[in-house]
């Protein structure tokens, strides 16, 4: 069935993605999973192999030919599999730029030995959101499991529907009976008009880092890992403001990035921060991975970050809007009406437009549940046993970092990415720091 869907032109959202990816700023993202035990390779590659079949977006090549690109089945015929039986270090920088004509939207490194393991994935966001990465993460490891037994990867799997990609742009909204109508176009509007006029404050550089950026950390980001006792103290903080901890993180993000700008000698323009909204339905959940994705932008003056109260209050109930409304569409419906003029595209975003200082994205429970064996709520897979799982959003020119906050088993990591042509690590390293200062505050 899966090669039956192509040709499958992009959706806008795709499309967006794929004009804004670039070999200095790419538009992919990885996820590491860290492992006690062995990992063994013939059962791994089983998966792997298992894995490509359900998820067709992640197998499959662009086709630029064409006015509008195009996906089409992938030809090629090597496993995207790097593997080291030690731990090796990964040459993650050399390779996260995928050029989608040649090469497939997912890679996968291992690196391995008796007491631990390490499994690095890099996807491409044209082809998935994060969730849509988790997900192929979780039949991985189901897959694997079961490789390892001796079984066929596949008999722990729930099947899935992928003729469902055909729809995956349409966001529930024919099965809600929604009609275009007039007033919704010219709300997109308004809201496109705001984010084009809007120029957000930039994330500023201290003026003590080196004039170039030191080299970083081999997959650019880094991580906070917030214990369950820490976890708990912030769901204490949310409850007693009447609030949810992603408000109360968004709030204190902002806080930080104001201070952390009026420290450094940063501009004071409006901030901005950039928060993905899973746009799934109750009938996506037998959808392969895919983007089903729209953006928010949190927008305030630096003057608003002075009172973290009533900046709290206000940003709960744009979130509660937010969730009723699903105003992400309005982002989606832009992009929509651009791509009846697909140079438009590609003209703002390679004239390096900034749509938001920061992006900050909650995944929720990373994992939350696979027919696997587990100690502590973490999942065993073929003998080994997945300690943490992290990962990061892209960045882009303008938007010099990107957060992203995820919980497994019992702990949450706060996992931050710069942007190492503007920023160097002591400096990413001071404002995650900060960062979690203010999060953990009493």
């Amino acid at each position: 069935m899966a090669e039956e869907l192509f040709p499958l032109p992009l959706t806008p959202f795709e499309y967006y993605y794929w004009c804004d990816d670039r070999p200095e700023y790419p538009t992919t993202f990885p996820l590491e999973l860290l492992f006690r035990g062995p990992l063994k390779r013939e059962p791994l590659e089983a998966a792997i192999l298992a894995c490509l079949d359900r998820h067709p977006l992640l197998n499959a090549n662009l086709d630029v030919s064409a006015k509008f690109p195009q996906w089409v089945a992938s030809q090629e015929k090597l496993l995207p599999l790097d593997w080291h039986d030690d731990l090796t270090p990964i040459d993650y920088a050399a390779g996260r730029f995928i050029d989608l004509a040649q090469k497939i939207g997912v890679r996968v490194w291992a690196r391995t030995t008796a007491e631990r393991s390490r499994l690095v994935l890099q996807f491409h966001h044209a082809c998935c959101d994060a969730l849509g990465a988790l997900q192929f993460v979780a039949d991985l490891l189901v897959a694997y499991d079961s490789a390892v037994a001796g079984n066929e990867p596949n008999v722990k799997l729930e099947p899935l529907e992928p003729e469902r990609l055909i729809m995956r742009a349409d966001y529930g909204l024919t099965e809600a009976g929604y009609k275009p109508n007039w007033r919704d176009a010219l709300r997109t509007a308004r809201f496109w008009l705001s984010r084009l006029m809007c120029k957000p404050a930039i994330v500023a550089a201290p003026h003590s880092q080196n004039t170039k950026p030191a080299n970083q950390t081999d997959l650019g980001y880094i991580t906070h890992v917030l214990s369950k006792e820490d976890r708990g103290r912030l769901q204490s903080r949310a409850n007693e403001a009447d609030a949810s901890i992603n408000d109360l993180l968004l709030t204190e993000f902002l806080v930080a990035l104001s201070e952390w700008n009026r420290k450094h000698g940063g501009d004071q323009r409006r901030l901005v921060v950039n928060v993905p909204v899973s746009l799934r339905t109750r009938i996506d959940q037998k959808l392969p991975a895919a983007n089903v994705l729209g953006f928010w932008f949190l927008d305030r003056k630096a003057s608003q970050c002075n009172d973290d109260r009533a900046l709290l209050r206000g940003i709960r109930e744009e979130l509660e809007a937010v969730k009723k409304w699903r105003l992400p569409l309005y982002f989606i419906g832009g992009l929509g009406y651009a791509c009846r003029f697909p140079t438009l595209i590609r003209r703002v975003l390679r004239g390096n437009k900034s749509f938001a200082t920061a992006v900050l994205s909650n995944s929720g429970r990373a994992l939350a549940k696979l027919p696997l064996e587990h100690q502590h709520r973490q999942w065993i897979s073929g003998g080994a046993v997945l300690e943490q799982i992290t990962g990061v959003p892209p960045v882009r020119p303008g938007t010099r970092v990107s957060i992203i906050v995820a919980n497994y088993a019992y702990t949450t990591t706060i996992n931050l990415h710069w942007d190492p042509l503007e920023l160097d690590e002591t400096a990413a390293r001071a404002l995650l720091d900060a960062y979690v200062r203010r999060i953990l505050k009493s």
